[in-house]
């Protein structure tokens, strides 16, 4: 597949599948879930653990869903954190709570859609029994329509497409505008795919790159993050 065949395809799916406890909990209990990524250098802690925020229209329903995600016989431990300080904390519900889940390591839906090519986008949303996410691929359209439905059918899942939008990228990310970014935010951009971030597998550790930049661990990725809004914020989608 040449790069001229291909294009940064953005999509939003909703998705349910048998034996998640993600989607028991919420299709029981009036309140809902966004699921985080973890760059985590220890990968059995990685499997193993799942940051959540929880959130509701009422503080009754948030507790209601920590006990019900605490019964089930999917997860074995939750762990309530600090309020969060985020200014995005209530962007859901006008109460949330984080929290830890460590559950048994399991393929599932985030390895079904990383393993066929797909980065997740921001975190998945868990609400009234299904799950969205929000994805990003560089391929050509007919690849990515099998590789959905090669999920549907390993994964017994039932899988509906809300947005597929694309624009085109010849090079990959290489042409992706960068004049909103800072000197450090370009900078750490610019290092993170040079040394392979954005493989998958990945390269490099989110660690490794701090030390390379000489900042914090936390430092770093709030730089990558924030040029990695700023261009996708950039793009046209059509």
């Amino acid at each position: 597949m040449t790069a001229a065949d291909t294009e940064l395809i953005y999509l939003t799916i909703d998705v349910w599948h048998p034996d998640c406890w993600t989607l028991h909990v919420t299709e029981a209990v009036d309140a809902g879930l966004l699921g985080y990524d973890m760059t985590i250098r220890d990968g059995d802690f990685a499997d193993r653990f799942r940051l959540y925020r929880t959130y509701g229209d009422s503080r009754a329903a948030v507790e209601q869903l920590i006990e019900a995600v605490d019964d089930t016989d999917l997860t074995k431990d939750v762990i309530i954190l600090s309020p969060s300080t985020a200014p995005d904390s209530r962007a859901f519900g006008p109460v949330t709570q984080d929290i830890l889940v460590e559950f048994d390591p399991a393929p599932g839906m985030r390895t079904a859609f990383i393993d066929r090519g797909f980065m997740h986008y921001g975190p998945s949303q868990h609400e009234n029994g299904r799950e969205r996410r929000s994805l990003l691929t560089i391929s050509k359209r007919d690849l990515v329509y099998q590789a959905l439905e090669d999920i549907e059918e390993s994964y017994d899942a039932d899988l509906d497409i809300e947005r597929f939008t694309t624009t085109h990228t010849p090079s990959g990310m290489q042409d992706l505008p960068s004049d909103g970014l800072s000197p450090r935010q370009r900078e750490a951009f610019q290092l993170a795919r040079a040394r392979g971030y954005y493989e998958y597998p990945r390269n490099v550790a989110a660690q490794e790159l701090a030390d390379e930049f000489g900042v914090s661990r936390t430092t770093f990725l709030e730089h990558l993050r924030k040029a990695e809004r700023e261009l996708l914020t950039g793009i046209e989608f059509h």
